[in-house]
């Protein structure tokens, strides 16, 4: 790896105690500003999709369906560090959440947002995690050299309602050479619940 490059450790799971984890959105942002350095992302870049296999499996929608995908590339320190993409069921848009549909940072959140626009209440998340080499677009995003053997970890998030129903699909792409995650599962002290960035 790179000297230029400082890894990063994401908690992967919610923390209530310490306000952060789960590597997503205003938890994410403020679990990077914890440890004295600077996140910023790109504008959701917003579209309609047909949804894929993938996609359709994991929203439990018919293939082809109508989704709605919102996608921003993540730095830390003004270095490319992951590319999160969501995607939702268009009938949520068709029942009033119409935001999902404009270009913009929806605050405090677009699972906050959904709750207080339509009574959706995420209660739990499901992880689908994948290694795999970068495409072209991820090499260049990434600015990894032609043969760095730098691999792609891909997180596919699936969240779900309180009746058991997914409404949320975020897959998150991070690059293996400057990329760590923490999982936290049962009684862990709260100062074990954080990592320093220097796990090598």
């Amino acid at each position: 790896m790179s000297n230029e490059i400082d890894p990063f450790v994401t908690t992967l799971t919610n923390e209530p105690r310490t306000d952060f984890g789960g590597g997503e959105g205003v938890a994410y942002m403020s679990e990077v500003r914890m440890r004295k350095r600077e996140p910023s992302y790109s504008q959701p870049q917003v579209e309609i999709q047909n949804a894929t296999a993938l996609i359709a499996e994991r929203l439990r929608v018919e293939e082809g369906t109508k989704v709605v995908s919102r996608h921003q590339r993540r730095f830390i320190d003004d270095k490319p560090y992951s590319l999160q993409t969501s995607w939702y069921p268009f009938r949520l848009v068709e029942r009033g959440a119409v935001k999902l549909l404009q270009a913009i940072d929806v605050q405090p959140g677009v699972v906050a947002y959904l709750e207080e626009t339509l009574g959706i209440v995420q209660v739990g998340y499901q992880d689908l995690i994948w290694v795999r080499p970068p495409d072209d677009f991820e090499s260049a995003f990434f600015e990894l050299a032609r043969g760095s053997g730098v691999a792609m970890c891909e997180i596919a998030r699936t969240a779900f309602d309180a009746e058991g129903q997914p409404f949320r699909l975020t897959i998150t792409v991070y690059p293996t050479d400057r990329n760590r995650f923490l999982i936290n599962v049962g009684d862990v002290p709260k100062d074990a619940m954080t990592l320093t960035d220097d796990t090598d």
